[in-house]
């Protein structure tokens, strides 16, 4: 469980990366953020993209997967907004999942936002995602919020998305799953499904996940066989 918390940190500091980059050649994603306390709802609305990579076809359109991560500190859930536009997208939608407070507090928790193409055929193309850290939302009291101007209010945010880089937890993690580790095994799934079912493969720059595994194992046979 403490991998999978690092493997999330770790994407959140690539997101920090890609805010710090001249260059968004994802696009962006415009976005306001909080967790109402009353409630125990995380609300994330997203505005709009912009400057998405077109699609292969302009029949096609747009959608946003939100989800919290890790599941297994979270209700299992998934919401998804869809735009026909395909290069500057106007969603509009709010997103609201429930999540306990104990968790918002969890360090490496993270809210993903995965951004996919889909065609008329049905094909799924990966855009990019952002990440936010969960303990980064700010925590909203609806009743402080009408009372006093200077309680905390939703966050808006704007976002450049990003594919998932090199990762040494993200290697650990793949090797785990290589060792029968259910909870490793579960949330490479969760990222693949989220990334449009493609294999992370895809979007690693260099070392593709097939040959850490591969490394990983014979290193843990190596480990086992030793005298």
């Amino acid at each position: 469980r403490e991998l999978v918390l690092r493997c999330c940190a770790d994407l959140a500091e690539q997101q920090a990366k890609a805010v710090g980059s001249p260059e968004h050649k994802y696009g962006e994603l415009t976005l306001s953020v909080g967790y109402i306390k009353e409630t125990g709802n995380v609300e994330v609305t997203v505005f709009q993209g912009r400057n998405l990579p077109k699609c292969d076809t302009k029949f096609s359109d747009s959608y946003i997967r939100l989800a919290l991560l890790p599941e297994s500190y979270f209700q299992k859930d998934s919401r998804r907004s869809r735009t026909q536009t395909p290069s500057n997208s106007t969603f509009n939608h709010e997103f609201v999942l429930p999540a306990p407070q104990e968790s918002m507090e969890m360090k490496g928790a993270i809210a993903m936002l995965v951004a996919c193409n889909r065609d008329v055929m049905g094909k799924e193309d990966f855009i990019g995602m952002c990440v936010i850290l969960c303990s980064d939302f700010p925590r909203i009291s609806n009743k402080s919020s009408l009372l006093d101007d200077s309680a905390p209010k939703r966050r808006n945010i704007t976002l450049p998305l990003f594919h998932i880089g090199e990762s040494k937890a993200l290697q650990e993690l793949t090797a785990r799953q290589g060792l029968a580790d259910s909870e490793a095994a579960d949330f490479l799934s969760t990222l693949n499904k989220a990334c449009c079912k493609r294999s992370l493969n895809t979007m690693l720059p260099s070392t593709s996940l097939v040959s850490i595994l591969n490394s990983a194992v014979q290193g843990a046979k190596s480990m086992i066989s030793a005298p």
